[in-house]
């Protein structure tokens, strides 16, 4: 079975098919003349060097295949064989496992295959298992091959694309994206030791994160005493596809920490990484980055940035290390054809800033800021709760405005203002700016795909007309205050978009949208001499026709039919057909094409000819009108690609705008005051997302932290009273109103956080090697080590993972330390009711004490029936109503009982110990030593 029997594109596989003896003699004659011996190889040699493991000659396609994968090795590669892509050897099977389709022995290779026209939805499918897959394709074509020097040769195949799961940049109307936000990057991490042993090890990590989709560029450098600390953050907040590592250098602790994040990857790709041997100097590194820069593609395709030496000079700023993984990521991407994703410096931006708070991993994920903690989707989160955004490129901002709440009171102020007047203006510029953001393709990742030479001609035709509708939907101004609003971010965001007009219908004036709507690369061209090399070739074919037609003349004549016609039959055109009666007229040179009952159709020599001379120059044609095209992809990207791509910027921030004003408009949202001061003011806030859940109202609460009243709360309670969604709806409105998002409460005043610390939940990492107990302790070493008096940090029952007074120690000795050294708002919750009580007397004026409500009525069985009020009330609650809890839960009666017996004993007993040894007051120097000598086991182990 041969399956593409029907296309000239297989001729070599069609080899396979004939006698092995016969192939093998073509190939001895042809070695010989090759080697300019008049004697073949003997049957010695055969054997050894021709001869497959199924005992079948290596055919000419079977010898290409080897020394691709010779040449590409750890790539799978899908090789093109006519109108099928082909899987070969181990690759066959891979492609059997993962994408469910058969594989087969033939000849000396097991097989599998797909087809042409399915490639982009089986590679998608083999990326997202975290495999590098390469695609063959013929550099020939059979009727350009037939006149070519090579036309008794196996056609040419070379490797074309190189794709990973990071360096995909999917179509532009692509329908499969498995996630609204899905853009994933590549990042590059190097690591240099710093000095210490064990614990006190500290490292200095560089990294880089590019979006080959988007563009966007996010580079960092951080020191501390474990990558697991900071790394970690920096992992969740960018969700890489795939990692660049050196093959050595890495640290024990941050090679597992790597590996643990990919065996826990979210979403069900797998996150690949790829090592690279031989780390380069800086000075290697800053010359090669240098070359890359000042390359004259390079150069034209940066344009302004390049002319005014802003390029070079912001690589110059980077730190050393940054640029030293810089160099290694423009060196890998290069061999994936991308790395041109580098040339626009002033879209890079660093990943910790000054101008914006720090959500460290664990509150992304405690707080739910990105996905829900139950099945890990959008759907309970803050971002689907403020995500009412239209375009694919301004939901991939916003996510970044929520993961990076600003700290710029000004910034801020203005983010809000714009909001506001949204909401309270009628303006028909507004009314017109929604329009515009209606139905828009993804701007962003189609600049790219301009950018790196991947955009077809419908995908520009449709880029086009989307640029034109943003250009045309505003008169030019002559200044961002002439647009007429009061919100400045709005008057800049409008002040852009007119100028777009003079590029785009520049590009507008070159193509026809028809043709190029249709893929015509040959026929989209408005004016012949933009590309005249096309001119030339087409007017070759149109030659060629006319002579088909003259030829047509000399049969009429020849047949003596004067209204002779061509005919086409099932896709062959130039036929002529005559009836069985009168083919004694044919001369015997015609060729016979087919025949029917009643007629014969032939081709003349001529006609053949003519033929022939005209597929060549047709497949000539679409050679030189893919070159063409491709010009002009460049054309566009030089020098136009920072309008283009500033625009696509500000009608980002339109559309986050828009969202986050229709997240206002909803009931019981107000606009949050921004204060000077430290004050976290909340008047009956809402936990946004529990409201938008449930059907039955959410019961609010307020609460006050710094200015007049305490910085810290500790908060006891019932089990399931409301503890933990209290201060969760604290932190998430006060990262609401950092956003600039309207808030859910009555009233929000709000001095400005530079971060929110979390230590929330119970979970060990067996797989690391750390326990339940050591996972909340390096978490609350991070926190101690992060925080500072402008923090917000929430801990929800530290100490519960280790024996009680080790339990109480851990807690007492932290909040001590963040009451009198870090001097943060704290939020801290427990079932330590003891140190609750101590640490209020020692710090009256900074720690208050609060307690979730309830009431208490006892049943006629003698059980109590406790009512869960879920408000903040003022001093410490008596029990936790754990035995309670544990009947809603269903444990038996009988248990229960027994458990009530036996807390009423262990409650006298400590009483009594209480009064005998006055533990109160015992407590501060007893528990911070515990804790001291506690912590520093605990880190030795680790």
């Amino acid at each position: 079975m041969d399956v593409d029997s029907d296309h000239p594109a297989v001729d070599e596989t069609d080899h396979s098919s004939h006698d092995s003896d016969s192939a093998f003699t073509s190939f001895q004659e042809l070695l010989s003349k090759k080697c300019g011996k008049g004697k073949a190889p003997t049957a010695h040699v055969r054997k050894a060097d021709e001869v497959g493991p199924s005992g079948q000659t290596w055919t000419p396609l079977e010898k290409q295949v080897l020394q691709l994968k010779k040449d590409n090795p750890g790539v799978l590669l899908m090789v093109e064989v006519g109108y099928k892509l082909k899987f070969f050897g181990d690759d066959a099977k891979i492609a059997s496992t993962e994408l469910g389709i058969a594989c087969f022995p033939h000849r000396n290779f097991v097989e599998a295959m797909i087809p042409v026209h399915r490639r982009d939805v089986h590679l998608k499918k083999l990326l997202s298992k975290g495999h590098k897959v390469g695609i063959v394709q013929q550099m020939e074509t059979a009727a350009l091959k037939a006149i070519s020097e090579n036309r008794n040769k196996p056609f040419d195949r070379k490797l074309t694309h190189l794709y990973t799961a990071a360096t995909y940049v999917d179509e532009l109307d692509s329908v499969d994206d498995t996630e609204r936000y899905d853009a994933p990057p590549l990042m590059c991490i190097m690591e240099e030791q710093k000095g210490g042993m064990g614990a006190d090890e500290r490292v200095s990590i560089s990294m880089i994160s590019i979006c080959p989709s988007t563009g966007d560029v996010v580079y960092d450098e951080f020191e501390g005493k474990r990558f697991e600390i900071f790394g970690q953050t920096r992992m969740v907040h960018t969700k890489p596809a795939e990692l660049l590592l050196p093959a050595k250098g890495l640290s024990k602790p941050t090679e597992k920490m790597l590996a643990h994040f990919a065996e826990n990857s979210i979403g069900g790709s797998k996150l690949r990484a790829e090592r690279f041997k031989g780390l380069m100097s800086y000075t290697e590194a800053f010359s090669f980055v240098s070359e890359f820069y000042t390359d004259k593609r390079k150069a034209s395709l940066a344009s302004e940035s390049f002319s005014s030496g802003k390029l070079m000079a912001a690589v110059a700023d980077f730190p050393k290390r940054v640029v030293v993984v810089l160099a290694h990521a423009i060196k890998h991407l290069s061999a994936f054809s991308i790395a041109d994703a580098f040339l626009e410096t002033k879209f890079f931006s660093k990943f910790s800033t000054r101008a914006h708070m720090l959500l460290n991993g664990n509150t992304l994920t405690n707080l739910e800021i990105y996905c829900n903690e139950t099945d890990y989707t959008t759907k309970g989160s803050l971002m689907w709760i403020l995500d009412r955004t239209t375009t694919k490129f301004g939901a991939r901002l916003l996510k970044n405005w929520v993961g990076k709440p600003l700290v710029d009171k000004n910034v801020l102020q203005d983010r809000v203002d714009a909001v506001e007047e949204i909401i309270s203006s009628s303006s028909e510029k507004l009314v017109t700016l929604r329009q515009v953001l209606r139905k828009l393709p993804d701007l962003a990742k189609g600049l790219c795909r301009i950018q790196y030479g991947k955009c077809t001609p419908q995908e520009l035709a449709v880029l086009l007309q989307a640029f034109n509708k943003i250009a045309m939907a505003y008169d030019s101004f002559e200044g961002p205050s002439d647009v007429g609003f009061k919100s400045k971010l709005l008057n800049d965001v409008l002040f852009s978009l007119p100028k777009l007009k003079d590029p785009i219908k520049g590009f507008l004036g070159d193509i026809s949208l028809k043709k190029a709507s249709e893929g015509r690369l040959d026929t989209m061209w408005t004016d012949p001499e933009k590309f005249p090399s096309i001119a030339d070739i087409d007017l070759a074919i149109q030659t060629v026709e006319v002579e088909l037609q003259e030829e047509l003349k000399l049969i009429r004549k020849l047949l003596k039919k004067p209204s002779l016609q061509y005919i086409s039959v099932a896709g062959e055109e130039y036929i002529i057909e005559v009836k069985k009666n009168e083919n004694r007229d044919v001369p015997a040179a015609w060729h016979i094409s087919s025949r029917t009952k009643s007629s014969t159709r032939y081709h003349t020599p001529e006609v053949k000819k003519k033929l022939q001379e005209r597929a060549q120059y047709k497949e000539a044609l679409e050679v030189e009108a893919k070159k063409a095209f491709l010009a002009f992809l460049v054309e566009i990207a030089q020098g136009h690609y920072g309008v283009l791509r500033n625009a696509v910027n500000n009608l980002a921030i339109a559309d986050c705008l828009l969202s986050l004003a229709r997240v206002a408009l909803q009931d019981g949202y107000v606009r949050p005051e921004f204060t000077e001061d430290d004050t976290l003011e909340i008047v009956e806030g809402r936990h946004p997302m529990v409201e938008a859940l449930r059907s039955d109202p959410f019961v609010p609460n307020s609460v006050s932290l710094g200015n007049m009243e305490p910085r810290s709360k500790v908060i006891t309670g019932p089990n399931m009273g409301g503890k933990s969604s209290s201060v969760r709806m604290i932190a998430l409105i006060a990262v609401m109103a950092q956003v600039g998002s309207y808030v859910p409460c009555q009233s929000l005043k709000l001095g400005m956080l530079d971060g929110i610390l979390t230590r929330m939940g119970a979970s060990d990492e067996l797989a690391r090697g750390r326990s339940t107990f050591m996972v909340e302790m390096s978490e609350t070493s991070e926190i101690l080590q992060t925080a500072t008096e402008k923090s917000l940090v929430i801990l929800d029952e530290l100490g519960r993972g280790t024996s009680t007074v080790d339990g109480m120690a851990v807690a007492s000795a932290v909040l001590q330390h963040l009451l009198q050294v870090t001097k943060c708002k704290t939020l801290f919750i427990t079932h330590y009711p003891l140190v609750a009580i101590d640490l209020e007397k020692q710090f009256p004026a900074d720690l208050q004490n609060l307690h979730m409500g309830y009431t208490e009525d006892l049943r006629i069985d003698g059980t109590r029936d406790i009512t869960f009020l879920y408000r903040l009330t003022r001093g410490i609650a008596k029990e936790s109503f754990g035995i309670e809890c544990a009947r809603l839960a269903g444990l038996p009666e009988q248990i229960l009982s027994v458990a009530t017996d036996r807390s009423a004993t262990m409650q006298s007993i400590a009483e009594q110990r209480s009064r005998r040894n006055k533990y109160v007051t015992a407590i501060p120097p007893l528990l911070s030593s515990s804790f001291q000598r506690f912590v520093d086991t605990e880190l030795e182990n680790a």
